[in-house]
């Protein structure tokens, strides 16, 4: 479970950087246990009055959040670099344990497809990681804060493969899966997987914590026999059309 605080797309991409807050990646596809505590964002009361370009777009999107979706996940298809910080809940190891708040900063560029990871908590045991294709035999190079034989190298540059942070359950996925165009890209196989037994509301507009921007809030329903937790809440930002994280 991810919550995101911001997100700031490359100038490459586009002259406008934008402050986006607070998109929680619920349930359906980061699935826990149903019993979690309540870390959903709430989007407050709006700010004065949307203009009528605002209340335009309203229009669109709740009359076919589906397509809204779509347009959203192309948006996203088309990022080639971006910056955001969020933070980490989620359920790991052999119990599923649910682990968090973990607050990281993170790098990502396309192509080539390089994450960079930086956890700017003193108390959690990663400092950082990265991962570039192509480069160090495809391995992610990290950095651990204390040693704890021999499950946890010494302090310095160690490599790992992809796959064995998610063979020991620190991750859910590997670092390859990471980004938001992976992000609505899971979103829009779990709709089409789900056909018509998914429901897909449009919640109309709200101000994310900390936030000045309006945001679109979607929800997406599934049966309980198809999701652990059925339910994921999505949050978009008016102006950019892209998830806030």
């Amino acid at each position: 479970m991810l919550i995101c605080s911001r997100c700031r797309p490359g100038d490459n991409l586009t002259t406008r950087r934008t402050a986006l807050a607070g998109l929680i990646l619920a349930a359906g596809l980061l699935a826990g246990c149903a019993a979690k505590p309540d870390i959903t964002p709430r989007p407050g009361p709006l700010e004065g009055a949307p203009s009528p370009e605002l209340d335009q777009q309203t229009t669109l999107v709740s009359s076919d959040p589906v397509a809204y979706l779509h347009k959203v996940a192309d948006n996203c298809s088309h990022l080639e670099q971006y910056t955001l910080k969020f933070t980490r809940y989620e359920r790991r190891g052999l119990f599923r344990v649910l682990y968090g708040p973990e607050h990281i900063d993170a790098w990502f560029r396309q192509t080539p497809f390089s994450i960079r990871l930086k956890w700017t908590d003193e108390d959690i045991k990663h400092g950082e990681s990265v991962y570039v294709e192509g480069q160090y035999k495809d391995k992610v190079r990290f950095v651990t804060r204390w040693w704890v034989p021999p499950l946890l190298p010494p302090p310095g540059i160690n490599t790992v493969d992809l796959q064995t942070p998610v063979f020991w359950g620190e991750t859910k996925r590997p670092l390859t899966d990471f980004g938001l165009r992976r992000l609505m890209e899971r979103t829009i196989i779990s709709m089409d997987e789900a056909g018509d037994q998914v429901r897909v509301e449009y919640l109309g507009l709200g101000m994310m914590p900390g936030s000045n921007h309006y945001v679109h809030h979607l929800r997406l329903t599934y049966p309980e026999k198809m999701r652990p937790v059925p339910l994921q809440e999505l949050y978009v930002d008016t102006e950019s059309d892209l998830p806030v994280g």
